[in-house]
């Protein structure tokens, strides 16, 4: 039964591998980490430390994504406790004190377990969480070592910094002082965050679950996943290329904008919804017999819908039955785009020539970045892109038309969504694509 942590700042890598040494340790959690390849039913996931503020947090259905698949995931600490406690009743496991202050409402503010870290992959902690500083507090009243005056002044000092600037010594006066020597005598009460994660990893060190609660008839239906959540498993669905990681989602997206007869999978994909099944070579008559019973005939065209969708010199030259079908096909909006094209075309996604291409483009645009800090494809000018889309689309230039219109048939909506998509792989096109002739 592995047993895999997502950990950072909270508690170090060394001290969870000595209670725990068989754990198979993560950085915090980030949005599409739970989504990765690796995660099989009966394995368990303990999430202590997840990103937050500056890098998109851990959604909750990546989560839930899990639990209907049979991993049991743990939620104690930091990020963990939040998402647990927000996601108990759909049965996400919570432990701790942190948790139960969450789960009970005495929490409900995210920057309590915040703090500003250092880089990986030690992730230490440059200052201090507001429920740490809370539960010291409270236990230096109790100890009769704080007034009950002194306790509440101490939390809302440190309630009023940032989470960036709430360190010890930023909060320093005499009830600080008397807490901190309070805390050096008891060391256990000094940091509630990494004593939750130390007890979790104890538990299961011992060959004790925690219980998971019942998660519910969700589990047992589709009805709870969207659109991103679909999305999103394409997207973060990994396959590593010599140590790199290539995503699904932006393999498909390579191959839409390089692969030559991309047009031709995109409308046999498209006829394909709008005509119903049926041999391959009858589906443009079949989808405009589709579109007549709804009403959409050629006849019916307004010269602005024509205008819109076809190219002058298609509007002028193109039969009204082959003129339909082009704008049938680029119009047609899927409802996750990526993932649908991936299972109704899944060897472009599999493609290794691909792959290693997503994977060389990661490689080349990250040594470019490191030379300054505007190198990056971030900056990338939007005409220069539209611009290699061009050549690669072989469109005449200065032919905005005719270059929309070839966006349109390889499924995007727009010009800016085409130039989007190939703006991480522009730069391996000038550095790599002479010598690897793609």
């Amino acid at each position: 039964m592995p047993v895999h942590v997502f950990l950072g700042p909270t508690l170090a890598a060394p001290e969870a591998l000595e209670v725990l040494p068989d754990a198979v340790l993560h950085p915090p959690a980030a949005h599409g980490d739970l989504l990765r390849p690796g995660f099989v039913p009966g394995d368990v996931v303990v999430l202590v430390d997840g990103f937050y503020h500056h890098s998109a947090s851990v959604r909750h259905k990546e989560i839930l994504v899990l639990l209907q698949a049979g991993v049991q995931v743990v939620g104690c600490a930091s990020m963990g406790a939040i998402r647990a406690a927000e996601l108990h009743r759909y049965g996400m496991a919570g432990r701790g004190a942190v948790f139960g202050m969450y789960r009970d409402g005495v929490l409900d503010a995210d920057d309590e377990v915040a703090v500003m870290h250092g880089p990986a992959p030690e992730y230490r902690k440059l200052t201090v969480a507001l429920v740490v500083i809370r539960h010291a507090a409270e236990a230096a009243r109790r100890a009769g070592v704080l007034t009950d005056e002194a306790a509440r002044s101490v939390v809302d000092r440190a309630r009023s910094l940032h989470y960036t600037e709430r360190t010890w010594e930023a909060l320093h006066n005499a009830d600080i002082a008397r807490l901190r020597a309070f805390l050096d005598e008891n060391p256990r009460v000094a940091d509630v965050k990494a004593a939750d994660a130390l007890d979790v990893l104890a538990e299961l060190a011992r060959g004790e679950l925690p219980t998971t609660p019942d998660p519910g008839a969700w589990a047992a239906n589709e009805d709870w996943r969207n659109w991103f959540v679909t999305e999103w498993q394409t997207e973060f669905s990994v396959e590593p290329v010599e140590g790199i990681e290539a995503s699904l989602g932006a393999t498909i997206r390579y191959q839409q904008i390089h692969l030559d007869d991309f047009p031709a999978r995109w409308q046999r994909y498209v006829l394909g919804h709008v005509a119903g099944p049926g041999p391959e070579h009858d589906l443009p008559a079949l989808a405009v017999r589709a579109a007549a019973a709804h009403g959409l005939t050629p006849e019916s065209l307004t010269a602005g819908q024509t205008g819109h969708w076809l190219t002058p010199a298609e509007a002028a030259g193109l039969a009204p039955a082959e003129a339909l079908v082009r704008i049938l096909v680029r119009s047609y909006r899927p409802r996750c785009p990526t993932s649908d094209l991936a299972r109704a075309e899944p060897g472009i996604g599999a493609d290794p020539a691909a792959r290693r291409a997503v994977a060389e483009a990661e490689v080349v645009n990250a040594e470019v970045a490191s030379w300054a800090s505007d190198q990056h494809v971030g900056q990338l000018k939007p005409a220069l892109l539209s611009h290699h889309l061009a050549t690669v689309w072989r469109v005449g230039p200065g032919d905005g038309p005719a270059l929309l219109a070839a966006a349109r048939d390889r499924g995007f909506a727009t010009l800016a969504e085409a130039v989007e998509a190939v703006r991480p792989f522009f730069l391996r096109s000038r550095f790599l694509a002479p010598r690897s002739g793609r």
